[in-house]
């Protein structure tokens, strides 16, 4: 079955996830510049869902599995930041969390070996995406592939270690490791993406540099009249 057409017509989506994902730096900079401290609004994470489920399906559509599993644990991972901005007794346990992201990568998985059976005849976990001007048939190296998947793990780790101090301090906060590991993931997933040819994941990644850099700039400047004071 050809489905190159459909792939090629909804690439586009992936344009809709990257504005979500520049909106929500763009409003978490700009609170952050008003209150002259590095702060998450509620509506980051807000942005951040809608993002995240809009790029999960992208990626399943033009077939980067490890960018669709890392989106599926990122979607639980917004709603939990929503789920502890709320009252105590409205927030859910640990164990459902977990039973979550268990759910959502299981799911992932599922869609791909469905996606792939159907479409391919075989089990397909990673392409070169269909954007009307690249070649899906490109051959990339199982070298550049893990490299992308490192630096995706990298770029998308940041949110799993505010995760764990979200969970350990119940409430959610970014902090200097969060800006250091965006900065750092940035940088390899450009340098993936711009071989691949992938516009979508390399302008997202290269514009939030800014916000990233300006955020540790503002937590150093918090930090220094307390230093002071001691």
């Amino acid at each position: 079955m050809n489905s190159e057409p459909w792939r090629i017509a909804l690439y586009p989506l992936g344009y809709v996830a990257l504005a979500a994902f520049m909106l929500r730096f763009a409003v978490q900079w700009f609170y952050s510049e008003y209150k002259q401290k590095s702060l998450v609004p509620r509506l980051f994470w807000q942005i951040s869902l809608v993002g995240n489920i809009l790029l999960a399906i992208h990626a399943l559509i033009q077939v980067q599995s490890s960018t669709c599993v890392v989106q599926a644990c990122n979607i639980v991972i917004s709603w939990r930041n929503l789920n502890l901005m709320d009252d105590p007794e409205k927030r859910a346990s640990f164990t459902t969390v977990l039973v979550l992201l268990a759910t959502s990568i299981a799911s992932t998985f599922a869609g791909f070996i469905l996606q792939g059976m159907v479409f391919f005849g075989e089990v397909v976990w990673a392409r070169t995406p269909v954007t009307g001007w690249s070649d899906p048939d490109q051959s990339v190296s199982f070298f550049l592939h893990l490299t992308g998947a490192l630096g995706i793990i990298l770029f998308s780790g940041r949110f799993w270690i505010q995760w764990w101090y979200a969970e350990k301090s119940q409430e959610s906060t970014l902090d200097r490791t969060f800006w250091w590991l965006s900065i750092s993931g940035a940088i390899l997933t450009i340098i993936y993406f711009v071989i691949l040819g992938d516009i979508v994941n390399v302008i997202g990644p290269t514009l939030g540099l800014i916000p990233y850099v300006r955020n540790l700039f503002l937590i150093k400047k918090e930090k220094e009249p307390r230093a002071a004071r001691n």
